[in-house]
């Protein structure tokens, strides 16, 4: 179930902190990927800089500055990555209809805007960045590469010349290169950090999306419910009465036939009416699987009580349940359901004799316990509708778990809030 949506600042701080976390170490900064993840990234960083700086520069291609922010933006929401930090969340919603009703759309939308802001502080700030890493790399790789490439070299006024000269200056130049590795990745995990800032989904957003996604959910089980019914009225009153009808007509048959008739005749007509018998048992197992009628007029509790046949099935009240107590109808129907899963899987997958079902209520909620005495071992991870299970609860903000050492017993604890 989701409670809250965690705070945006500690959200986003936590991507960024552990960006930053080779720069607390300068000594073994040097050995790790780092400088050169971050090398990649402000290289590219003044590249796509430079392009959008010139496209501001452009008046007249200002009014398309939210179509570019917007390309920008998912370009930069990747790009993160290249310094092994987690992708950027796209705050945009889906969208549908034609071009102009989606860009209308994203207009409205305070993420564009973002996406503007991001760019313009991208363009504003690329030349002044760019010129000062300019000069720093120039004088670095300047005093490394410089005597390999002519003689004559002047630094501040000194002339340098000969070997130990030459030695001297290009560790100092390999220093101001480390330096600016160091510094490189710095601007690379604030323009990081940046990023995640605007181009991410506010909190805001963040749980609207959650509101949405739970909504959504809600009419999936109430749409999986109805169709629960529809299939159950179907079953009832269609195959379940013809069944009913022909069963009849088998018995009356069966009656009917005189003490002179052929034994073996008497035997198949015995033989048909006990298959028949045994198919609409299995019907109403499955009818009653499916959305039982005893559900709706008696309640959860009551439901359970019928689901035994192959293997006892103890209904119990426990602390707090008043038994015959009702619940809102779709808390009833995902309770019975859950039982009635647990049961099955019990019978097919764990070879279980008999099945305990608890109910309790407190002041946090009510809930269901569901036991049996079988081999155990089950995982939803492999399948066995646990997995299910656990989604259907969760959709109606209800919590599944399930406790299945090897060897047994298996137990679902079923749990939910109730006003």
């Amino acid at each position: 179930m989701i409670d809250h949506v965690t705070s945006s600042p500690a959200r986003r701080a936590q991507p960024t902190a552990s960006l930053a976390a080779p720069l607390r170490e300068p000594l073994r900064f040097l050995t790790t990927s780092a400088p050169w993840r971050g090398l990649a990234y402000f290289t590219v960083s003044m590249l796509v800089g430079w392009v959008v700086f010139f496209l501001y520069a452009v008046i007249v291609l200002l009014p398309f500055a939210p179509a570019w922010s917007y390309g920008l933006a998912k370009l930069e929401r990747l790009r993160v990555t290249w310094l092994d930090a987690p992708a950027i969340g796209d705050p945009h919603p889906p969208v549908t209809g034609n071009l102009s009703t989606r860009a209308g759309a994203r207009i409205g939308e305070r993420a564009t805007w973002r996406e503007v802001a991001y760019s313009l502080l991208l363009a504003v700030l690329t030349p002044i960045v760019f010129f000062g890493a300019a000069i720093g790399w120039i004088l670095g790789l300047g005093l490394v590469f410089g005597p390999l490439l002519a003689d004559d070299i002047n630094v501040m006024g000194t002339r340098v010349e000969g070997f130990i000269s030459q030695t001297v200056w290009a560790i100092v130049g390999l220093a101001i290169c480390a330096v600016g590795l160091y510094v490189t990745y710095a601007v690379s995990v604030a323009q990081a950090a940046t990023a995640r800032l605007l181009l991410g989904p506010t909190e805001e957003e963040l749980q609207r999306r959650v509101n949405a996604l739970e909504t959504s959910r809600g009419v999936l089980v109430d749409s999986f419910e109805g169709e629960r019914r529809r299939i159950e009225r179907n079953l009832h009153d269609g195959p379940q009465q013809d069944l009913a009808s022909l069963s009849l007509q088998l018995g009356e048959l069966q009656q009917s036939l005189s003490a002179e008739s052929s034994e073996d005749v008497r035997a198949q007509v015995a033989e048909a009416q006990a298959r028949l018998e045994r198919a609409m048992a299995g019907l109403r197992d499955t009818v009653r699987g499916v959305h039982p009628q005893v559900l709706d007029d008696a309640g959860v509790e009551a439901a359970c009580t019928e689901l035994g046949g192959a293997i006892r099935v103890d209904v119990h009240a426990g602390e707090g349940w008043k038994p015959g107590r009702r619940l809102p109808a779709e808390i009833e129907q995902a309770m019975y359901y859950t039982a009635s899963e647990a049961v099955t899987n019990a019978i097919k997958h764990g070879g279980a004799r008999q099945v305990w079902i608890t109910f309790a209520a407190g002041v946090l909620g009510v809930s269901m316990t569901v036991m049996d005495d079988g081999a155990g071992g089950a995982d939803p991870a492999r399948g066995t509708g646990l997995a299910g299970l656990i989604e259907r609860a969760e959709a109606i903000g209800a919590t599944l778990t399930v406790l299945s050492p090897p060897g047994g017993p298996t137990t679902l604890y079923w749990a939910r809030a109730v006003s």
